[in-house]
């Protein structure tokens, strides 16, 4: 199935389809990249791959808006905006008319999701506290979009579509969560006359979406000075992102009348490309074409819209970036000694148990509450086994990793731990459901 255009207006019926197609294949790319990273920094090469990504970067516009980063840094802080750009218009659009459009159908992945975090934090923190390592306490709470929904696209069929509907939610909600974890405990300390801009900017964003501003490049500018602000307030800027992708309009205010007429103009524009007058007029055609598609971008939504221009950025170009700057650990016995420390066994245990134990603790107590439904004929025990492949945490448990810990050591023994945790709930998760294929017995 080709990938839907931002004038194709049938991409709307089923977003969730589309994103779950592209983190699919995002995370095959991820898992490449992941690979690759490893083998060079225990190669020959090692030392200058590490070396290459801390070079300096001087990114800015005028003296007093001047960043110092290195490569490394412009990927996590700069690009990775970007992804949670992606997250946050995921986030938005299912709120208004996907999974997460009714009490009903919210409250499951939410629940979920914050015993997701809670459990594998409380872990941690059993293991680390009163410990230098505490800090990491938000490292084994995310889960990994895309390389869980690649796991679970493997199994096809032995899955029931209502529980990879779930995970899929459930992963977009953690990585909410795992947003806000960052802005409020992994931020530095604030300046208050930058959060005064930063406020300035978010009001800005707002007035311009009440009064049907359309043009996304326009809010990408604005939400650039956020970016900005926030990162010299001391708040991780990554929530810029957030808040940018909660600005962008979903629908404008006089929508039905555009549709109308522009459907109008689309279907005026095939008849004239049907005629004979237009097949030999080559230059003429290509104008007619280049109408049309601009009459079909304005029939779908600016937030569609800007998910076609950064969703494939997003998850072909920026999350194996990202891997490749941030996986490429040295293999060394040092690290490897360290697997038994408290820090370790709180960050694998955190993963491995605490994420599919308190995902399935949290929403079996709130179904009983009535809080919460669980798909029909789906068990808890299937349940559990699809939670287990939320405890691949991966690039984002080492983007926390990397706001957590400035001690080398701490991070290269959490990176390790975080590979060995993921790369086992992602093996336990698809031979359980890969045997257990809970679709055996029912209707596909």
């Amino acid at each position: 199935m080709a990938k839907s255009s931002p004038g194709n207006i049938l991409n709307i019926f089923n977003p969730l389809t589309e994103f779950f197609r592209e983190q699919s294949i995002s995370g095959f790319l991820l898992l490449a990249a992941t690979i690759v990273a490893i083998v060079i920094a225990n190669s020959p090469l090692g030392d200058s791959f590490i070396i290459f990504w801390q070079t300096p970067v001087n990114v800015g516009i005028g003296p007093q808006f001047q960043l110092n980063l290195t490569i490394e840094k412009l990927i996590n802080d700069g690009l990775m905006t970007i992804f949670f750009t992606v997250v946050g218009l995921e986030i938005k659009r299912e709120m208004i008319e996907g999974e997460l459009s009714t009490r009903e159908k919210a409250m499951l992945p939410v629940m979920g999701a914050l015993g997701g975090m809670l459990a594998p934090a409380l872990i941690f923190t059993f293991f680390n506290y009163g410990k230098a390592e505490i800090s990491g306490w938000g490292i084994p709470t995310a889960t990994d979009i895309a390389f869980s929904l690649t796991v679970i696209s493997l199994l096809g069929k032995r899955v029931p579509l209502s529980l990879k509907i779930f995970l899929t939610a459930l992963a977009v909600v953690d990585d909410l969560g795992a947003i806000v974890i960052i802005a409020l405990f992994y931020s530095q300390e604030s300046h208050v006359m930058y959060l005064f801009y930063s406020v300035l900017v978010v009001l800005v964003l707002v007035i311009m979406n009440w009064k049907d501003v359309r043009n996304i490049y326009l809010y990408m500018f604005v939400g650039s000075f956020l970016w900005i602000f926030l990162h010299h307030a001391g708040i991780h800027a990554t929530i810029s992102g957030v808040i940018l992708a909660m600005t962008i309009p979903f629908r404008f205010k006089n929508y039905e009348q555009v549709f109308d007429k522009r459907l109008k103009d689309v279907l005026a524009f095939s008849k004239v490309l049907d005629s004979k007058e237009a097949k030999k007029d080559h230059a003429g055609r290509d104008q007619v074409i280049a109408e049309m598609q601009k009459a079909s971008t304005e029939m779908e939504a600016p937030l569609n819209n800007m998910l076609y221009i950064f969703g494939g950025f997003s998850s072909y170009i920026i999350m194996p970036l990202f891997a490749l700057s941030n996986a490429g650990i040295k293999l060394e016995f040092s690290a490897m000694a360290e697997l038994g420390s408290t820090m370790s066994l709180g960050i694998m245990v955190g993963l491995l148990l605490g994420k599919p134990i308190g995902i399935t603790l949290m929403t079996f107590i709130t179904t009983k509450l009535k809080i919460t439904s669980i798909p029909e004929g789906v068990s808890w025990f299937d349940v559990f086994c699809v939670n287990i492949l939320a405890g691949i945490g991966f690039t984002m448990s080492i983007f926390v990793t990397k706001l957590a810990y400035t001690d080398k050591r701490f991070i290269e023994t959490a990176k390790v731990s975080i590979i060995i945790a993921s790369v086992l709930s992602g093996l336990i998760g698809y031979l359980v459901l890969y045997f257990l294929n809970i679709n055996k017995n029912k209707e596909l």
